[in-house]
């Protein structure tokens, strides 16, 4: 006989021992979240308190899988998952195990895991994994659970199909709806740039919520930094376009550089100022141009892979005392949270093909915040807050928004969903509440390599090759005497972090795969992952 299916969420049963332990558990991590709350460890601020309580409203509803809570950028949405923790434990009804709560991210972080680990209460640290931990630690432990929260960060990072929070919830189950609502699974996902992901959540229907989180008093936003007017349209640092040589800085180049000095001439005290380099050659170019258009005025110092800064903040937090350039490579995007006391001028990289989230979780993002100094001024690409502004004002319903982003696409004025991993037609048994002004037809996306094949030893990529593709497999990546292997792309032979693989992933592909080497981090030849990147 079939079996019938279910239209909501199962409540799991509990023996008397199996309730008593669970309810000794909630004393202990209520205690924790309290203590941690009094010691400005994690403090509950009234508008997370109303978004958690918002959020275990929406769960009161048992048709309910998923609730994407939108947030703007450092407006709070670590002490709201807190505060969703709190305000569901102690809601008598919701009787729910501790280990069988998660926090996890898409994005691949050390420095998350750490600071995140470092503001949750105790009883659920050894259960906060990055990307790099999904689909082994965090898969091996969630694995055939019932009665399960899963709180998702930045849910727009690694937010497609065949990626790695894609696969770590396919092998869980998660992709099976009759698993979602026998199994009682709970998913909400924080996130200030939804990008694609929306759109695909919004065919749920009657399973999924949407918040929006209200920031707390004081907070300022990348739309009030606009209205102050200190904001200013970003431009080109480097002077080298594609196909030229990197010869003198041009005028133009000169003169925007001139225009920053003309900004901190205005400062009373000495400060820093962060600039975002392009990668590889044209980085050095940018520095090289600041050293020659404003000599030796200024302190210059690097923040990337190579510096011997392992913490900005650290820097940061120690007055100036003299003007100071921090050139920074590949860093400071979505999840930190700058110290912004002596911050002066920001200048965000310059591109002629923005992604506008990458603009908005990028320097201007981290700008927002509580501790506005009120003297910093970004620069970036004003065009993105404009769009970005309007979009949150429709709850970003508004789909004429020309949105760029890894997970939009457009055809003519007509979005596309861009096979994110909340498509419902992914999900077995989920049926689409799709209007039809979508196309999510799978000749879309066959050009969208896949990122997500990693290894922590050339063998088992040489392994997957030969499975996959046959023949011998690649040649293996020579170790130079400093104990790092470069990576070759664009011309550039270089130590490679993740991102910049990721950022440069399609080039070369063509119909073949490729072998790439990266490091989690660029200074630790110990962190190295191999990469088979294939269509």
């Amino acid at each position: 006989m079939a079996t019938a299916e279910l239209t909501q969420r199962v409540r799991v049963e509990y023996t008397n021992k199996e309730m008593l332990d669970i309810r000794d558990d909630r004393k202990i991590i209520l205690t924790e979240i309290k203590k941690n709350h009094r010691n400005d460890i994690s403090k509950i601020h009234p508008n997370q308190k109303e978004c958690a309580k918002e959020i275990v409203t929406h769960f009161r509803d048992r048709k309910i899988i998923n609730v994407m809570v939108l947030a703007l950028t450092q407006s709070g949405k670590t002490g709201t998952m807190i505060g969703l923790i709190r305000k569901y434990l102690k809601r008598t009804s919701n009787i729910i195990p501790v280990e069988n709560i998660y926090i996890i991210t898409g994005l691949s972080s050390c420095e998350w895991i750490q600071q995140t680990r470092a503001r949750v209460p105790k009883s659920i640290q050894d259960r906060v994994f990055h990307r790099d931990n999904l689909t082994r630690d965090f898969v091996k432990d969630i694995m055939g659970k019932k009665n399960v929260l899963v709180i998702i960060d930045e849910i727009q990072i690694a937010a497609k199909e065949k990626q790695t929070v894609f696969k770590s919830f396919q092998t869980a189950g998660f992709y099976n709806k009759q698993y979602l609502m026998e199994n009682d699974i709970k998913i909400v996902e924080f996130t200030a740039t939804p990008d694609g992901t929306i759109y695909d959540q919004m065919k749920w229907g009657e399973h999924s919520k949407k918040v929006m989180m209200t920031p707390g008093c004081g907070y300022t936003s990348c739309f009030d930094l606009m209205e102050q007017g200190r904001v200013f349209q970003y431009k080109d640092l480097c002077g080298v376009t594609k196909g030229a040589s990197l010869d003198a800085t041009d005028d133009v180049v000169r003169r925007n550089i001139l225009e920053i000095q003309d900004h901190i001439d205005e400062y009373k005290k000495p400060k820093y100022h962060i600039i975002r380099t392009p990668k590889s050659r044209k980085g050095d170019m940018v520095i090289e141009n600041f050293h020659s258009v404003l000599g030796d005025r200024f302190v210059y110092k690097k923040y990337d892979g190579e510096s011997d800064i392992d913490d900005i903040n650290d820097l940061l937090r120690k007055k100036p005392s003299v003007d100071t350039f921090i050139f920074i490579k590949e860093m400071l995007r979505c999840a930190k949270t700058l110290y912004k006391k002596y911050l002066g001028v920001v200048y965000e990289r310059y591109t002629t093909q923005p992604d506008d989230a990458a603009i908005i979780q990028g320097l201007i993002g981290r700008g927002t915040g509580y501790d506005d100094n009120g003297r910093t001024i970004y620069f970036t690409n004003i065009k993105s807050i404009e769009k970005y502004q309007h979009l949150w004002d429709s709850k970003f319903e508004d789909k004429t928004v020309r949105w760029k982003s890894k997970t939009t696409k457009y055809t003519g004025d007509t979005l596309r969903s861009n096979k994110t991993r909340l498509n419902p037609t992914l999900v077995d048994g989920m049926i689409s509440s799709s209007s039809g002004d979508d196309d999510d037809s799978v000749d879309e996306y066959v050009d969208e390599p896949e990122l997500e094949h990693q290894f922590r030893t050339y063998a088992e990529a040489k392994a997957y090759w030969k499975d996959r593709f046959g023949g011998r497999g690649p040649n293996e990546p020579k170790v130079q005497p400093d104990g790092f292997i470069r990576n070759h792309i664009r011309g550039v032979t270089e130590v490679m972090s993740k991102e910049e693989v990721e950022a440069n992933s399609r080039w070369g592909i063509k119909k073949r795969p490729r072998l790439h080497v990266c490091y989690d981090d660029p200074t630790d030849p110990s962190t190295v992952l191999y990469w088979v990147i294939h269509y």
